[in-house]
């Protein structure tokens, strides 16, 4: 459409690869006969898109524009600016087939054939692309291109001599030269990373090697300066031990004097509780006395006390009462012997003092001979308030005063010793207390100043640890490097013997590799005859006498250049016959870009 329509000139390329069945070369056949495919359009496709195309074109040729002039005009278009280029290789029978099966392959084309080069083109393109490898010296260039185009023409030779004994073909064109040239591009570059990877790497471990050397050195004086460190850290250590256990004993002293002293305590502590129990059931004997001497004050008042006190002449049992009043109010027991009605009556002078007095009577101190003195009226039957009350009612209450007043000071004279000693054994428990509280306050501030001790002397132990650790690891990086530079004292002479045989390499290297190159490039068809051959009758005797001289490795295989014992027999492993001839074969198709 391109060609016939659009006057796009246009070029259809078709190769032996894309030739996937015999029927495409029909199409080939008829459109190199007639220009044309027979239905390959559609019609309605032929009508609209290319007859209704060209009709105005076919109108300015003075011609009809019929379907068949269009159609014709098509076709002629299509022949001029289409081209069909078939790129056919020679080698074998295909060729032949199919020039008898579609003639018009062959009678219809023009055949361009591709000769064989000669040997200035091959030393020309192969100087080219060598010049531009960059790790191949430039003076070696030439020589090398000469020995390539002379491998390709003993090849070319032993191919004839192969084809007259074997009656088998072998084919180079200019493309298996190309392929030895990058080929042995590729071998080159990588051979020459891999030998100064290998030299870098050994330097490297000399480098190493030297500076362990060196660094064991400034090891040992950094160990030496630790080692001071560490002394004195020790020693620090040590004196802190000491002064831990001091105050740890101190403390522990302390502690055992305040168990002692709290077991104290807990006696008096027992002990007291025992009294104040004591004292206080002998208490609740003496406050019914205490509670009825104060209901019999509560029966008396101004009135009533006015009342007795006016009496001329009262009853000589209101005499008594007042009389036994008298003897309890004696100062510091001084009995008066006056205790007649007149003597009483005088305490009575002021109702409101005598009332307060009574009320705030001190009977917890009454003199013994006040007591002796007042037997002789609570004896007396008649001192009874019941029958006092129809005499004088204050009379009646003021002797249930002094009788329960009486009464409590019986039951006090009990409870008054047991109370002192309960006060003597509460001061006693506050003493004792107040030495506890005081031991446990020192061992508190005791136990404060030991943690703080014991932090400074954690610390110390820390930093003990901390330069030791420091110590231990620098000594065992010392063993170690030791140990390296001891185990790897051989080594260290046999890595530079490896340096030297490896930079002796790299000067060789260009020679080995272009062999090993020739090798896997043109051999892969030939048996080990013509393989041996080939290498030691005629490109090892011209590559010795190559000017100028290509350095090489005397008795070179090519083999132990690109694979190893350990490939070989990973390929042995994997089904591959041991023998040399399938080891070659094995090592070509890893290598070569065309097997």
């Amino acid at each position: 459409m391109k060609a016939g329509v659009k006057n796009v000139p246009c070029m259809f390329l078709m190769t032996d690869a894309q030739v996937a069945e015999e029927s495409f070369l029909v199409l080939i056949n008829d459109l190199l006969a007639s220009g044309e495919i027979p239905e390959l359009f559609p019609e309605d496709e032929i009508d609209n898109n290319i007859i209704n195309a060209l009709r105005n074109e076919v109108k300015q040729l003075g011609m009809m524009d019929s379907k068949e002039n269009c159609w014709k005009y098509f076709i002629e278009k299509v022949r001029k600016s289409l081209k069909l280029v078939l790129c056919f290789s020679p080698v074998g029978s295909t060729l032949r087939i199919r020039a008898r099966k579609f003639p018009a392959i062959v009678n219809c084309s023009a055949i361009n054939w591709f000769h064989e080069w000669p040997k200035n083109a091959l030393e020309s393109v192969s100087t080219r692309f060598l010049s531009e490898i960059e790790v191949l010296p430039p003076e070696l260039v030439e020589p090398i291109a000469v020995f390539m185009s002379y491998v390709h023409g003993t090849v070319n030779e032993m191919s004839q001599t192969y084809l007259q004994n074997e009656r088998r073909y072998n084919y180079t064109t200019p493309k298996s030269f190309l392929e030895l040239i990058s080929l042995y591009a590729k071998l080159l570059t990588d051979k020459t990373l891999e030998l100064h990877d290998r030299i870098h790497r050994l330097e490297s471990g000399i480098l190493k090697l030297a500076e362990c050397a060196k660094q064991v050195d400034s090891l040992q004086l950094q160990l030496a300066d630790q080692e001071i460190v560490l002394k004195v850290k020790n020693e620090e250590a040590d004196k802190l031990i000491k002064v831990v256990g001091a105050e740890n004993e101190k403390v522990q002293k302390e502690k055992n004097i305040a168990a002692e002293e709290e077991l104290k305590v807990r006696v008096i502590e027992e002990d007291v509780g025992a009294k104040a129990k004591v004292c206080e059931e002998d208490l609740r004997k003496a406050e019914p006395a205490l509670l009825a001497a104060q209901a019999a004050l509560d029966t008396l008042d101004k009135t009533n006390l006015t009342e007795l006190k006016s009496f001329g002449s009262p009853p000589d049992a209101v005499v008594n009462v007042c009389a036994a009043v008298l003897v309890l109010f004696s100062p510091k027991g001084k009995i008066p012997k006056d205790r007649s009605w007149k003597s009483c009556k005088l305490i009575m002078n002021k109702v409101d003092v005598f009332l307060n007095d009574l009320l705030y009577y001190d009977k917890e101190h009454i003199h013994p001979d006040v007591i002796k003195a007042l037997q002789l009226y609570l004896k007396d039957p008649e001192f009874d308030p019941d029958k006092i009350r129809a005499k004088s009612i204050a009379a009646a209450g003021l002797s249930a005063w002094v009788i329960n007043i009486h009464r409590f000071y019986e039951v006090y004279q009990v409870v008054e010793p047991k109370q002192r000693a309960l006060n003597e054994a509460q001061t006693e428990l506050k003493d004792a207390q107040d030495k506890l509280m005081e031991l446990t306050s020192k061992i508190t501030e005791l136990e404060d100043k030991l943690g703080v001790i014991e932090a400074a002397f954690n610390n110390a132990l820390a930093e003990k640890q901390k330069c030791q650790d420091e110590a231990d690891k620098t000594a065992f990086t010392i063993d170690l490097a030791h140990r390296l530079v001891n185990g790897l004292a051989s080594e260290n002479v046999r890595w530079r013997e490896s340096i030297a045989m490896l930079k002796g390499q790299t000067v060789t290297l260009p020679g080995d590799v272009l062999l090993v190159a020739c090798f896997i490039s043109y051999v892969g068809c030939f048996t080990r005859r013509y393989r041996v051959e080939l290498q030691e009758k005629l490109w090892i005797p011209t590559f010795r006498m190559s000017r100028p001289m290509i350095p090489f490795t005397e008795g070179v295989d090519p083999l132990s250049l690109i694979c190893d014992d350990a490939m070989i027999a990973s390929w042995n492993n994997e089904g591959l016959p041991s023998d040399r001839m399938s080891a070659e074969n094995a090592t070509i198709l890893t290598y070569s870009s065309r097997w």
